[in-house]
């Protein structure tokens, strides 16, 4: 299916509003948008299709899209500003701002294991619905309760949707405000952000794409018995249809319930991405990213196996794989992006490859044919 591309991609990066299009083309999306941005300044920002599989309403520059957990991303930045402003002290315990948290053998956890996926309440014990999680007083509650999972043992297990009840109300006992609020008033409102934790109005809930699963949710992760019982301790973490529904998207679940749109999460990558300032205005320090990039625990975790965590989303080091169509390229860029990638301050996993000869689009970089590295 064709369908027409709006925004605009400079030209240096041709090739990713072609593979955008290509992915319409292959009929692998209703409606999608995808943005970027090069040293804090947009360089691609395009958006196509439709915000609904009925096709009815077309995906337009301000369709926003649940990114599921993406959100975390920006939990963690707004929680850093916390910690960088000395509210929070990374090595306090949880029950240092949250006294209830100590119950079930759960005095020792500190912040940065709680950051670091390693609490020891990657679900809740015992199990609930997907919709109980709408109530955030008894979601904290039934968290704070609950045993340590691994008998005290600060072991890696990703915290897939308790995570952001973890953190926001650590935020909240500091702060008075839930991450909805204080992302909003700190980062969202001041750099211009399309981002919401949840939709609270109309105007917001109207210009909502509608999501689906291509496979059922937890489908892909049912790898050992402890994913599955993570999982299934909060009912699959939903469905389509607990998502689309007005409760749902209402419901203040920071851990994947962020609402945005690719230019306001690309805007929020490139806070990040250029050392905690967006615009002249600075929202953390240098030192604080610093710390968030430098390896803080490492270990095989059930959905993701073995990690190396920051006190970000997921991995310390980068692992980084570039497709150039042209060989004599491969050398030139190598070199460019190393000296990029080296003002991060973290491991970088750097490979470039060129693309076989006659190669007519990036489609191929997906594929099972072997590519040549050179670089």
């Amino acid at each position: 299916m064709t369908v027409e591309i709006h925004g605009f991609c400079e030209e240096r990066f041709a090739p990713v509003r072609e593979a955008f299009a290509a992915n319409f083309a292959d009929g692998l999306e209703v409606g999608a948008a995808v943005a970027a941005t090069l040293r804090g300044e947009p360089v691609v920002d395009l958006w196509a299709g439709h915000a609904d599989f009925a096709r009815t309403r077309p995906w337009s520059r301000d369709t926003t899209v649940n990114i599921f957990s993406t959100t975390k991303a920006a939990l963690i930045l707004a929680f850093l500003m916390l910690v960088d402003r000395g509210q929070v002290d990374l090595d306090a315990t949880v029950a240092t701002y949250w006294p209830e948290f100590a119950q079930g053998g759960k005095g020792h956890v500190t912040v940065r294991q709680a950051m670091t996926h390693s609490a020891g309440v990657p679900g809740f014990d015992p199990p609930v619905e997907y919709t109980s999680l709408y109530d955030w007083d008894a979601s904290c509650a039934r968290l704070a309760a609950q045993p340590h999972w691994f008998g005290g043992e600060p072991r890696i297990c990703y915290h897939a949707a308790t995570y952001g009840f973890l953190l926001g109300e650590i935020m909240r006992r500091v702060d008075g405000r839930r991450p909805r609020q204080f992302f909003r008033e700190e980062i969202g409102e001041r750099a211009g952000l399309d981002f919401s934790f949840c939709r609270q109005t109309e105007a917001e809930l109207a210009r909502g794409a509608e999501v689906n699963s291509l496979h059922p949710v937890g489908g892909y992760i049912d790898r050992n018995e402890l994913a599955v019982k993570v999982t299934s301790s909060t009912g699959g973490f939903g469905t389509p249809e607990q998502w689309a529904s007005a409760e749902g998207k209402r419901a203040e679940i920071p851990a994947g319930d962020g609402a945005t749109s690719a230019r306001s999460l690309a805007r929020l990558g490139a806070m990040a991405a250029n050392g905690g300032e967006l615009d002249g205005v600075r929202y953390l320090s240098k030192g604080i990213l610093a710390e968030a990039v430098r390896e803080q625990a490492h270990g095989e975790d059930p959905y993701l196996g073995e990690v190396r965590l920051g006190l970000e989303q997921h991995r310390a080091g980068l692992r980084v794989r570039l497709w150039v169509q042209d060989p004599q390229q491969v050398a030139s860029i190598r070199q460019e992006l190393e000296a990029e990638l080296a003002s991060l301050g973290r491991p970088v996993d750097l490979k470039v490859f060129a693309l076989p000869p006659g190669t007519p689009d990036l489609r191929a970089m997906a594929g099972a044919n072997p590519l040549q590295a050179l670089g």
